[in-house]
């Protein structure tokens, strides 16, 4: 059951003083939930757990370990770096504001404070923190939703165009793969949209433990993917045995069972590889001629794989069996 103190912020008070900080717990209450440390060491400690305040009220004369002291771990800790700390001191000079302030604090209030100016002060960075973190919230669902696919999870057509047209990507030697399942309609039309959704998910989650984490997974739209392998050897023929080995792996792994319906039910794929280096075709051009080797695919009977130069099939082949 909720009580009133989950929807309150908490605060951490950082004081050697036991007797300011019960003056600035008392200005705070009952709006606030404060805690405090007497010491730089004691307040870092405490901060190691997962449970952190919503912001920091610190002192900066302290012995053992000053204020700037403290605010500089708690700047460079990626788990407190964005924290609100406002520093709150008896010293009165511009230059301890501007250190203060330069270090990262987010304010600056001289002792004796104003109970109703110190709630005022503590409550507005809050819910600057607050919005910061909403408008964070926000910006990750419009890129999720712009740049990858919300069924599978798989970056999507944009995302893909974007990363191939980079130009570290493209100094490599790679393979670009164009997967489409075969039937995939027979699946929707017999079993329903919401089945042919499952297979797609679990087709993504297979493709993606083919490859490793350097390559790149994506879906293009409708039952069509994309596989980028990136880093292969050379010459040519050893990182197209390569790309072959990684695409009968993918045709294997999708071909296994699928459970839809409480029932297992098959499903292959068909692959078209194409080869591409730096200074050569561009990206559309690159999916246009894997689309072309995927239909040679599908001539061929389907559940198999070609590449776009047909030169290139009897050369991996070579090259596979002896390797």
């Amino acid at each position: 059951m909720n009580t009133p103190n989950d929807t309150k912020a908490r605060i951490l008070i950082i004081d050697d003083s036991p007797a300011n900080i019960h003056i600035m717990a008392r200005a705070l209450a009952p709006e606030f939930i404060c805690e405090f440390a007497l010491s730089g060491p004691k307040a870092l400690a405490r901060l190691h757990g997962d449970d952190l305040p919503n912001l920091i009220l610190l002192d900066l004369m302290m012995p053992t370990m000053d204020g700037y002291e403290v605010l500089q771990h708690l700047k460079e800790d990626l788990r407190t770096h964005q924290i609100p700390v406002v520093v709150i001191t008896a010293t009165n000079d511009p230059e301890s504001e501007t250190l203060a302030l330069l270090a990262g604090a987010a304010d600056f209030i001289q002792k004796p404070a104003n109970p109703h100016v110190l709630r005022l002060r503590v409550g507005l960075h809050i819910l600057l923190r607050e919005r910061e973190e909403a408008l964070r919230r926000i910006n990750e669902e419009v890129r999720q939703l712009a740049f990858y696919d919300q069924l599978t999870g798989l970056p999507n057509r944009r995302l893909l165009l974007d990363r191939l047209e980079q130009p570290s990507r493209r100094q490599d030697f790679g393979a670009l793969m164009f997967i489409d399942l075969d039937d995939f309609k027979a699946v929707n039309d017999t079993l329903g949209h919401a089945a042919g959704d499952l297979l797609l998910q679990e087709v993504a989650r297979r493709l993606t433990g083919c490859v490793r984490r350097s390559d790149s997974v994506a879906r293009l739209g409708g039952d069509e993917f994309v596989v980028i392998l990136e880093n292969l050897s050379r010459p040519l023929e050893v990182g197209a045995a390569q790309a072959g080995l990684v695409g009968g792996e993918i045709l294997a792994a999708l071909h296994q069972p699928y459970r839809l319906a409480d029932a297992d039910h098959a499903c292959s794929a068909s692959i078209g590889v194409v080869m591409f280096d730096q200074d050569q075709a561009s990206v559309q051009q690159l999916l246009e001629c894997a689309d072309i080797a995927m239909y040679r695919a599908k001539a061929a009977g389907r559940n198999t794989l070609r590449f776009f130069d047909p030169a290139l099939e009897a050369r991996f082949a070579a090259v596979a069996i002896r390797t």
